[in-house]
């Protein structure tokens, strides 16, 4: 999660971060990044869930929104799908990359 947020330079972001190490050094900036923790589960479901509830009011935010996704492949690609059918980004605004099967 450092490598992203050191690769958004100066961007804002919002990042969900499924875990349960409380205690894993963030380096984030509280002026641009907000970190939410999701505990983890088993199927990603908890996850999805917290993102779909909470995204589509940060989109409503911002005028030109980039989405990047990675996640296991089944959850990325639900997330994945929700972004670009249901919210309607294209799909050159969005990232996604599965880095693991669970």
């Amino acid at each position: 999660i450092n490598s992203l947020l050191d690769a958004l330079g100066s961007a804002p972001a919002t990042v969900w971060f499924e875990g349960g190490d409380d205690d894993l050094p963030f380096r984030t900036d509280p002026d641009r990044h907000e970190l939410r923790k999701v505990p983890r589960q088993d199927s990603g479901a908890h996850l999805v869930d917290r993102v779909r509830s909470d995204l589509p009011g940060l989109l409503r935010d911002t005028s030109d929104p980039y989405v990047w996704i990675a996640c296991d492949t089944a959850t990325t690609r639900t997330l994945a799908a929700y972004v670009r059918k249901e919210l309607g980004l294209p799909k050159q605004r969005v990232h996604a990359l599965g880095y693991w099967r669970p």
